[in-house]
């Protein structure tokens, strides 16, 4: 196989490894894995691996939901990168998606890409059981489990690449029956010698995912808790189980090793952490069923002992209460949170939206005003300020306060979205144009993205500097989307 496999081939090639049918057995001398920097990394480089993610991530979202959530996305991205920093990451380029889904699952894709289903927060108790599913995650990257399995499997033949990406995309976002079948139609044999290492290479992700944990000051033996509560959760459920036991079995062994594995540890009191239980209610709230019911799931919840648990619940019963047009009830109970919270991003995004729902937009963009001025730029301050100021007709500010953070966050989908709706509402019609061209670029649209670009092309035909970086960004776009056919 020569050394220039295609993009898409590396995709596939990953995805085996990672989304792997769960009943392959590894032989003894699967843990014999090779090191890092031998033939194995020569494969793909780590330049070559980010182009990969991209181009993966650009597919996840054309195909499934995201979630548009500055709070929570925030809150995930800390938490990755309190993480990445006491791992073996080498590129530390890292995208985290968060999945609109119900189910538990967490993956890694080549390139930092780090996927979330926001239903995890349904499962995790705790920060730490949380942070052993993303340490788990990284340390398939760190790893590089991607460039090792693409090398010992550039033998192999992938007859039905189409159906087996298809699969892909469904196991990782749905786990259903679907995605499992659309799998198994186009593995043939030379699946089986790709997933002849997969049970290996998940202890080894436990093993640096549990050394991650214990340098970033999180409970190591929170992974071993977490793979005892999905065991659990597997048996009462039967097939339905949650979909990361159908990617990363859990058996009696891997627990055991688990705990072994922190066997050397002192034994230390991790109590729990307000954020977390901040972004756990605030996740039940929007999946319950109706309003009412998750106005009752945190009233029950005020009856916990730990006044930081508690405190959790108190605030998803505000948003759950602002839900139902109550917001004085709502707006008690944050502010009652700040006195003893102070400074918490998420109460003060909680108390502008309150304010919004109430229609005292004046009130909100002065409490989102004075956060920005003490946190320049802050991700879910910026967001929720610019839509309150657009709802208030004040689109040019909003803009102001948007653009330096394309810098920042080029890859955000959510962002150049909502700056396109600023940018038409403040008669920017170029900035229309090209904000919805980098937003399609995102999601994997590139004829849209192109197309949008030349809409914008003979508004700026008296403005030479504009035309020119116009035209060399329709360049760019269509190279990309060159790339990308020949990688399929």
């Amino acid at each position: 196989m020569p050394r220039q496999i295609s993009l898409m081939r590396r995709i596939l090639l990953f995805f085996l490894l990672f989304v792997a049918v769960p009943t392959m057995r590894a032989a003894d001398d699967d843990q014999n894995l090779p090191s890092l920097g031998d033939r194995s990394s020569s494969l793909v480089s780590l330049q070559e691996e980010h182009q990969i993610g991209q181009q993966f991530l650009r597919s996840l979202r054309a195909q499934v939901k995201t979630v548009d959530d500055p709070v929570l996305q925030d809150y995930l991205e800390h938490l990755v990168y309190r993480l990445v920093v006491h791992s073996e990451v080498q590129d530390r380029r890292l995208t985290i998606v968060i999945i609109d889904s119900k189910e538990m699952n967490a993956f890694a894709a080549p390139g930092g890409i780090v996927g979330v289903n926001d239903g995890i927060f349904l499962y995790a108790d705790t920060d730490d059981e949380l942070a052993a599913i993303l340490a788990h995650e990284l340390g398939h990257l760190s790893q590089r489990h991607f460039a090792r399995q693409a090398d010992e499997s550039k033998q192999a033949s992938i007859p039905s690449l189409a159906g087996l990406l298809a699969g892909v995309v469904l196991m990782a976002t749905t786990g259903t029956d679907a995605g499992l079948a659309a799998i198994t139609a186009g593995q043939a044999a030379g699946q089986q010698e790709m997933l002849r290492f997969s049970r290996a290479r998940e202890a080894e992700a436990d093993r640096a995912g549990i050394q991650t944990l214990e340098g970033a000051g999180m409970d190591p033996r929170a992974m071993a808790y977490m793979f005892e509560k999905l065991q659990r959760i597997s048996r009462f459920q039967g097939n339905n189980v949650p979909e990361f036991l159908m990617t990363h079995p859990v058996t009696k062994d891997r627990i055991s090793d688990a705990y072994n594995l922190t066997r050397d540890y002192p034994m230390e009191d991790y109590p729990p952490d307000l954020d977390f239980q901040m972004m756990r209610a605030r996740t039940i709230v929007k999946m319950s069923d109706s309003v009412q019911n998750a106005i009752l799931k945190m009233r029950d919840g005020l009856n916990e002992k730990n006044p930081v648990v508690r405190a959790g619940y108190e605030y998803g019963l505000a948003l759950a209460l602002s839900e139902a047009e109550r917001n004085d009830e709502a707006m008690k109970y944050i502010k009652d949170l700040e006195k003893d919270h102070p400074g918490k991003i998420a109460l003060t995004v909680a108390e502008a939206n309150i304010d919004s729902r109430a229609e005292d937009y004046a009130k909100a963009n002065a409490i989102l005003k004075q956060a920005l001025d003490i946190s320049p730029e802050n991700y879910p301050l910026t967001m929720t300020y610019a839509r309150t100021l657009v709802k208030v007709g004040k689109a040019k500010e909003a803009e102001q306060l948007l653009v330096p953070l394309t810098t920042k966050r080029p890859q955000d989908d959510n962002l150049w979205y909502l700056l396109a709706e600023t940018y038409g509402l403040a008669n920017n019609i170029v900035g229309v144009h090209e904000a919805r061209a980098e937003y399609f670029v995102l999601v994997g649209n590139m004829k849209q993205a192109i197309t949008q670009l030349g809409y914008a092309l003979p508004l700026v035909k008296h403005n030479f500097q504009e035309t020119a970086k116009i035209r060399t960004r329709i360049e760019q776009i269509a190279k990309l989307e060159q790339q990308e056919k020949k990688g399929l």
